[in-house]
């Protein structure tokens, strides 16, 4: 699994030539669509016998989808562009504290299956997440719409909780008024757990929609819920490993990821949550 902060490590090599190519450029396509630039300079050519390979090594800035398109010269290549999904890496528990969940020392779990098990562990974080709120504090945009512009709410609902801090509410429209508050709360505040925001001053929103920029998450997070994380994630390690799951058990979750492969929530997660679930759950 690659993370932000990460390099990535990309090439391309032409085959059975007499004399290496005559030019070579990457393109990198970042998740917003745009290009990097400059244009990233590959390295010079390195031969093994006939075969000439380029590299380049890119940090990794921002989440999301990103493109590596390789293209040369003296001969004309074009390879398939790769695409690379970057992860902005959450987790309620480290790895370490996975393996001991496990029962895995370093021996038995090699630092090869440490990508993938982080994967499950992102993945549990977020399912629990979603039925009990935000726990790793992170920041958070969220697209607010009151339904109409000459609508003035006094309070914007925002579906990140609890919040931490109010960092700015800002209008879509050109022109339109931006609050931003200096960090103290005197400007902009919020019910914490419903997630609602609000000007401690009584004046009403206006220009909507709004950008609402949030700090949500928690400070302390409940055993209960990193046991959970712990458990869907063992869940998870086990079917992939191979070992049977256990019947589905009656009122038992069932979830399909975009990939296909599905999976259950056991019950024994739902119950660890199940007396902090939000209504919406």
């Amino acid at each position: 699994m690659l993370c932000v902060g990460q390099v990535y490590h990309t090439s391309v090599t032409v085959q059975d030539l007499d004399a290496q190519p005559a030019t070579v450029a990457l393109t990198i396509t970042k998740p917003d669509g745009t290009l990097v630039s400059p244009a990233p300079v590959p390295s010079a050519w390195v031969a093994s016998g006939r075969d000439y390979t380029a590299s380049y090594d890119y940090t990794l800035a921002a989440p999301g989808l990103h493109q590596f398109a390789w293209v040369t010269t003296g001969p004309g290549t074009a390879p398939v562009p790769n695409f690379v999904n970057v992860r902005q890496f959450v987790s309620i528990v480290s790895l370490e504290e996975m393996k001991d969940h496990l029962n895995k020392n370093k021996i038995t779990v090699s630092a090869d299956d440490d990508g993938e098990l982080a994967n499950m562990m992102m993945a549990s974080t977020e399912l629990v997440e979603d039925r009990v709120g935000i726990c790793v504090p992170r920041a958070f945009t969220d697209r607010i719409d009151a339904g109409h512009r000459a609508a003035q709410p006094l309070q914007l609902l925002v579906p990140h909780y609890p919040v931490i801090a109010v960092v700015s509410v800002t209008s879509q429209w050109a022109g339109g008024p931006a609050w931003t508050d200096p960090g103290d709360g005197s400007l902009l505040a919020a019910d914490a757990e419903a997630g609602i925001i609000y000007q401690p001053s009584g004046f009403p929103f206006w220009m909507g929609p709004w950008d609402v920029v949030t700090r949500a998450g928690r400070q302390i997070i409940s055993e209960r819920w990193v046991l959970a994380a712990k458990e869907q994630t063992r869940h998870l390690w086990e079917t992939q490993r191979g070992a049977m799951p256990p019947a589905v058990l009656q009122n038992e979750e069932i979830f399909t990821s975009t990939t296909g492969f599905t999976f259950s929530i056991p019950r024994r997660v739902l119950e660890l949550l199940e007396t902090d679930m939000a209504p919406s759950s």
